[in-house]
């Protein structure tokens, strides 16, 4: 449409008026006689709405302490526990506040010289009721006279307090924090008294009030670490009113989080301004209608009906005026119809997308269990070489499909901003002879040379995700070796130094086929290569080099690729590593337990992955009851004792996060029992689901039975739980 009118022209005449009569106004006070009593005030208010706050924080923790001081005195009357555990009951039965558990601790044998702990530690439950406790008196969890809050306060002088750090209760799940202290009999000491302090009500007494006073607050405790935060933001100039109080040292900030306190007297001087000067009231007034009249009006009509527009749709405005205002009410109706077709387009793409890969990933990996899972089985029986050589490659093409189809959701997690990059300390060690025992092998049976040249220096330990290095590296050489039919393979590390931070630079050279010039960019595309031809001759998805450049882009890297057809390829690529101290490095011994005794419980609704997981846990000892849903499980666990459940997800009647939140919730001892979840959809949203809902560790399928014997390792101090008198037979 053509503009025959310009709004440019009228706010420019509208605006140069209002400035001049208000600028010529506002010039004539002083802003700097004002600002600094005000801003002065202004602080002193906030210094003092943060010692309130710490004081009304401060009272409960005080009266923690008290409670804490009648135990002491409890423990030091050296009365029988009979009477002290009475005393302790009328104590903690009057009391009410922030304290939730607590007891007494004496030193081991101290009360039977035949029983080294028998403490006396009640806890105050949900519904008020209290109760004693006595899992800590179990000697096989490694005594309490060894964890930290004992052996801290058992060195303190008699009315010594020790805090320990601020910690997660693993039964509640509520942040806590302890208090600790000494008592001594006839001079002697003891044992140690304790009180549980629950920060639940200090969250949201500090929430209640930065809300309320629209003020930020960090609460920090004597070591520094953040027991809470709401809305704490340091901006420039702003002003932080600090207090640290209580014997136990805790301290405290805050902030105006909604208006700085320049923000503040600004605005308090701006009324003081437009008392003074009754003139610039007219100006404001004058400026604003004009500006109404000509800008402001239109605009705000505008926005409040794309406000009013269902999903940012058209907007129907009738303006008469032929200027910029009616370009732009025409012109955006026409580019948000357009959008908002291609945006149900994106979504629909968006979601079919995701549906499918979850789907692709579960239907493949549910029949690879299946396939792999009995070939892992077969290859453990008496089977004769050529069966031997047979059944190996069939479980090989299992893995190379298991590893395609991770290249494809590696790279749609890339795609979507899904992939994180983790942190552990590593040797490089570990990583290039992992690579020289599978590379120096591959190579010889292609009567290929591989050579592995290490400039970085002895001993180098990085901070880094190494999982993800591994992946580059195989990436690359796994194209080097299937692109190479003569020559050799070389891999060099080495390290640079750029703009102060370190990088591990990585070289991968073959004598293979080469690559055009034409075609060296567009094999860093996902789903491309070098020719049509390649995949039928070589295999592949196309993702590998696509997922190495988005790695290295993620590890603040690059990839440089230099090639010529006929005489090979060189890849270079630069990763940003931070080193670190060199630690012991993890040596796996290769060993197989004896579980016999113990029982399991299959949760599987497929009958073949059921078969299988059977098969591995049979294998080594493990008495095996099966059952298809989630609800038939929970029946199970009713009338009979297990050690362990292997706990499928996508089910019928009941999948696997609900009956695992169900078990989790019983009132029995079987709810602490361990939970191994086994899924073939390994999508980060069902593996977060799934330990949410209690699952101990996932082992995806298909099952790799070294992850099933790793995490039984692991998880050995749970799987025996209820059966402590069997012991772990290893075998090589």
């Amino acid at each position: 449409m053509q503009i025959k009118s310009s709004l440019k022209r009228k706010s420019i005449f509208a605006l140069a008026i209002y400035l001049a009569l208000v600028l010529a106004t506002v010039g004539s006070v002083s802003y700097f006689v004002v600002e600094p009593p005000v801003r002065e005030q202004l602080e002193r208010n906030l210094d003092l709405r943060t010692q309130v706050i710490s004081s009304q924080i401060e009272m409960p923790l005080t009266g923690a302490l008290n409670l804490l001081d009648s135990i002491v005195a409890i423990g030091a009357t050296g009365e029988p526990q009979a009477i002290q555990s009475t005393m302790l009951f009328s104590l903690f039965s009057s009391v009410k506040g922030v304290t939730v558990s607590g007891g007494l601790w004496p030193a081991p044998y101290s009360v039977d010289a035949q029983v080294p702990y028998k403490s006396l530690f009640l806890n105050c439950a949900s519904d008020g009721v209290l109760e004693r406790v006595y899992s800590w008196d179990n000697p096989e969890s490694g005594g309490y006279d060894q964890e930290d809050w004992y052996a801290r306060a058992a060195k303190l002088p008699a009315g010594g307090v020790f805090w320990s750090q601020v910690y997660i209760d693993p039964f509640t799940h509520v942040q806590m924090i302890t208090a600790s202290a000494p008592y001594f009999v006839e001079q002697q000491f003891a044992g140690v008294a304790t009180v549980d302090v629950s920060l639940t009500s200090f969250i949201e007494f500090v929430k209640t009030q930065a809300e309320k006073s629209g003020i930020g607050v960090v609460l920090r405790d004597s070591y520094g670490e953040v027991i809470t935060e709401y809305d704490f933001q340091i901006m420039k100039e702003i002003y932080i009113s600090q207090n640290q109080f209580g014997d136990f040292n805790w301290s405290i900030d805050v902030v105006n989080a909604k208006q700085l306190i320049k923000e503040q007297v600004f605005g308090l001087v701006s009324k003081v301004e437009a008392s003074i000067i009754p003139i610039m009231l007219a100006c404001v007034m004058m400026g604003y209608f004009l500006i109404n009249r000509f800008l402001i009006g239109p605009i705000v009509l505008i926005a409040k009906k794309v406000g009013d527009s269902k999903e940012s749709g058209p907007i129907d405005i009738n303006y008469q005026s032929q200027d910029e205002i009616q370009h732009l009410i025409h012109t955006f109706n026409q580019k948000t119809i357009y959008l908002e077709q291609e945006r149900k387009l994106a979504q629909a793409s968006t979601r079919a997308k995701t549906a499918f890969l979850a789907t692709l990933s579960h239907e493949i990996r549910t029949p690879m269990n299946g396939v792999l899972g009995t070939a892992q089985i077969l290859l453990k029986t008496g089977l004769n070489d050529e069966q031997r050589k047979h059944l190996k490659t069939l479980y090989d093409s299992g893995e190379h499909m298991m590893t395609l189809l991770n290249e494809i959701l590696d790279f749609s997690k890339i795609e979507q901003g899904h992939l994180e990059l983790e942190k552990e300390a590593f040797a490089l060690e570990s990583i290039i002879g992992s690579i020289n025992s599978i590379y120096f092998t591959l190579c010889s049976e292609k009567g290929l040379q591989f050579n592995i040249i290490n400039d970085v220096p002895d001993n180098r330990w990085y901070l880094s995700d190494k999982a993800r290095l591994r992946q580059v590296l195989f990436n690359l050489l796994n194209n080097a070796v299937k692109f190479t039919s003569t020559g050799y393979v070389e891999v060099e590390f080495k390290e640079q130094q750029k703009s102060s931070r370190n990088y591990l630079c990585i070289v991968v050279t073959d004598t293979g086929i080469g690559i055009e010039p034409e075609a060296q960019d567009k094999i860093f595309k996902p789903f491309e290569q070098a020719e049509s031809s390649t995949t039928r001759r070589f295999g592949g998805t196309g993702l590998g080099l696509a997922i190495v450049k988005q790695i290295c882009e993620l590890m603040n890297g690059q990839v440089v690729l230099a090639s010529e057809v006929g005489i090979g390829s060189r890849f270079e690529i630069f990763l940003e590593m931070e080193t670190c101290t060199p630690g012991v490095a993890e040596n796996k011994e290769a060993t197989k337990a004896d579980y016999s005794g113990l029982k399991a419980l299959i949760v599987e609704d497929n009958r073949i992955n059921a078969i299988i997981i059977e098969t591995f846990m049979s294998n080594r000892g493990f008495d095996c009851t099966q059952v298809d849903n989630g609800l038939l499980a929970l029946e199970k666990l009713q009338n009979h004792q297990f050690d362990l459940i292997l706990m499928d997800n996508h089910m019928p009647v009941m999948d696997g996060v609900e009956a695992t939140t169900e078990i989790r919730a019983m009132k029995q001892k079987q709810s602490d029992i361990l939970i191994l979840g086994c899924t073939a959809d390994v999508f980060k949203e069902t593996r977060d689901k799934m330990m949410a809902a209690g699952v101990n560790y996932i082992v995806p399928k298909p099952i790799d039975e070294r992850e099933l014997d790793d995490a039984l390792h692991r998880f050995a101090p749970l799987l025996y739980q209820f059966k402590h008198d069997l012991t772990v037979i290893k075998s090589n």
